[in-house]
Formats: C-alpha cells, structure tokens, sequence
C-alpha cells in the first residue's frame, strides 16, 4: 500500500529493472518524497550492473496528474528539483547522464512532470485513453523539466507552442504523431508492451546500446558534427569488445547471441 505521500516501488526480472509510481488516490500526483524515491531508483538501476533496461510503470487508472503543486512549491525554484550535483536527473538536462534505455509506459492522465518524464526517456508507450496537457501556463509557472525544448525539437514550434502556450490537452494519437509517443497500445496492454520491448533491448548488446545512445545525445546537446566526429573512437572501441566477437560468432553459426556486456 502506499502512503498518503506516496511511493515509488521497484523490482528486477531477469534483466528489466521496472519502477512503479503508487499514489492512485491522488491520481499519483508527485510529492518530494516520490520524485526523490524515483531520482533514487534512477540511481540504482543505473548502478545495478544486471538490470540492462528500465520499465515506468504506474498503479491505478492514471499515470500520474503531475506535481502535487501545494506540496512541492518550496522546491520549485530548484535549478534541478531535488536532485543533488552527482545525481542522475530524471528528466535528463544535465550531467551526469543516464547511461543505460528507460521506457515509459502511460496511461490515463499524464500531465506536466509526467509528459517532460517521458520525453527524457528513450521509448514511450501509451494507452489509447492516455490524455496530456503542459499546463503550467495556467497555474502562472513554466515546465522546467525539458518540455520547452523538447517539444519543439520533437515536433516544431508552432505545434509544441500550441500546446505549451495554451495548456490544451491532447490525447494519445495526437501525442504519437507529433513524436512524443512511439506506440499506441489499447487500454490495460500499456505495460505488457513495453515490458516486452524492455526485453528486446535486453536481447541486445548493452555496451552497444550505450555507445547510440551517448553518440545520440551529444548530437542533440553539442550539434550532429560532433557526433559524427566521435563515430570512429566509439566503433573502435565495440569492436574490440567480446559483446562483438559474439555478435560475429552467433550470426555466423546461425544463433541467438548471449551478449554479458563485456
């Protein structure tokens, strides 16, 4: 059970390590101590060498209805709510950077922090009842969690500031064609799939999919030239790799490939 504060639980299966939002009577609006919990449970997965990829999930019929604004005011002027300089930021806008794939999975409402969350993450899925809305103009703030940039990169400006200037809600189509969500599932399969894409990625080379998703976002951060520039010292380092030796051996004899990270 969770408290009246909220919680956020965690828990491993084989290599999908999946933390769960649980605060259902209040529509898992957040409080400092659930945003603390979850910049914790980054820390541990992120530090956990047998957990390749995270699942976010949530308990109830939403995904979360965002801050619990009486409640975190006082941390609202953070540079980086709550979270300490060698932390790990959830929403990602800063070093140090998570190193390994998150996947979201929403459902129902998922407003403010739960939107500039999922946009932070590497794949989203949601449910086709899942309903968004930015709307912090409305409450006299702006999103400071990514939502600013990240829209826009995702989908232009003049459709993100459709959304973040007027606080419109829009539902999960709509999200899935302006690039905030990969896949729309239908209602209660949200989880399921993406704990399923979660152990695709695991099938995967994990020093690999490191390297794309380091080489990625210093292409966003600092320009795709530079980028591109780092391709040949990253290539040459995976080949190096046993991860390597077995992705050549296992497609030569026909097999699976058992990849350990090393």
């Amino acid at each position: 059970m969770s408290s009246e504060e909220g919680c956020i639980h965690t828990r491993r299966e084989g290599g999908v390590f999946e933390m769960i939002i649980d605060r259902p009577l209040k529509l898992n609006g957040f409080t400092p101590k659930m945003f603390r919990e979850l910049i914790d449970a980054y820390q541990v997965y992120e530090q956990d060498p047998t957990s390749r990829c995270a699942v976010v999930t949530a308990n109830g019929e939403h995904f979360t209805a965002g801050l619990d604004l009486p409640k975190m005011v006082p941390h609202l002027s953070d540079d980086y709510i709550l979270t300490k300089e060698e932390e790990i930021d959830p929403f990602g806008l800063r070093a140090p950077y998570r190193t390994k794939p998150i996947i979201y999975a929403v459902k129902g409402i998922c407003f403010t922090l739960g939107i500039e969350l999922m946009l932070a993450a590497d794949i989203v899925v949601a449910a086709s009842n899942a309903r968004f809305a930015q709307v912090e103009v409305k409450r006299g703030i702006m999103p400071t969690g990514g939502a600013t940039t990240r829209m826009v990169s995702r989908s232009g400006w003049g459709n993100a500031m459709r959304y973040l200037l007027t606080g419109d809600e829009f539902d999960a189509d709509t999200a899935k064609s302006l690039g905030f969500v990969q896949e729309v599932v239908n209602v209660g399969e949200e989880r399921l799939r993406a704990l399923a894409l979660a152990q695709r990625l695991c099938d995967c080379a994990p020093i690999a999919i490191r390297a794309i998703i380091q080489n990625a976002r210093s292409g966003l951060i600092y320009g795709e030239s530079h980028a591109h520039a780092g391709l040949g010292s990253a290539q040459r380092a995976l080949v190096n790799t046993k991860d390597f030796k077995e992705g050549v051996s296992s497609f030569q004899e026909k097999r699976d490939p058992k990849f350990r990270g090393e």
